[in-house]
């Protein structure tokens, strides 16, 4: 099973959201995530355990989210990966025309990986930023950068982790939103065919607008 964990992340829907074509077969040298809880404060540091493998040098990555109040990251510091050439699923080189010449560029793309940076919103800083209005968007970015990486560490922390070998056998879905539940009850609904006119429905059976009763559970629902 040792894709054990790399199985798991992608089974989290919320999680898989970040997760590339790149990421995949790294991620199967995932060996386990461990959780520590800082003893000040409502932090916590994510430790992900690596077999040895030819992607980067490490065997262990960590985040860490400092908070001093509940639910508000004021930092958050990541391992930076010293990544193998040719192997940075979160940069992509690209030859481009400058001056009648071929210059390489890379170029930032997505990645689970992104998880690892480190971010510090500093407010005097950005107080200073925003009095600039050409820069006034980078505090911005890095506090919806921050506000990301916290809902992905929160994920992994409560559903991720305690729920590791249910989400690997397939007996619990995590990640699907309420919106998604809400637009699949729609859906049933639209599919009920509507009553006559001058016919009620019977007690009991729902009765939205328009007349649109609500299906009774189906055998699968009730377990």
């Amino acid at each position: 099973m040792s894709d054990f964990w790399g199985r798991v992340l992608i089974g989290n829907k919320s999680v898989a959201r970040s997760i590339t074509e790149k990421d995949r077969p790294i991620l199967n040298y995932l060996q386990d995530i461990k959780l520590d809880l800082h003893a000040d404060g409502f932090g916590f540091t994510l430790n992900f355990d690596w077999e040895v493998n030819h992607y980067f040098d490490h065997t262990t990555l960590t985040k860490s989210f400092f908070m001093s109040r509940p639910n508000v990251i004021e930092k958050c510091v990541g391992t930076e990966i010293t990544w193998k050439q040719g192997c940075d699923p979160t940069h992509v080189k690209k030859t481009k025309k400058k001056n009648k010449k071929k210059v390489t560029v890379h170029e930032k793309i997505p990645s689970f990986f992104d998880i690892f940076q480190t971010l510090n919103f500093n407010k005097e800083e950005e107080a200073e930023k925003e009095a600039k209005e050409d820069d006034s968007e980078d505090g911005d970015d890095t506090a919806q950068k921050m506000d990301e990486d916290m809902d992905l560490g929160n994920e992994i922390k409560d559903n991720i982790i305690p729920l590791a070998l249910e989400i690997y056998l397939g007996v619990v879905e995590i990640g699907e939103s309420d919106d998604e539940e809400d637009d699949e009850d729609d859906d049933d609904m639209d599919d009920m065919p509507k009553m006559p006119k001058g016919l009620k429905m019977p007690k009991g059976m729902g009765g939205g607008k328009g007349g649109k009763g609500g299906k009774g559970p189906k055998p699968e629902d009730c377990k």
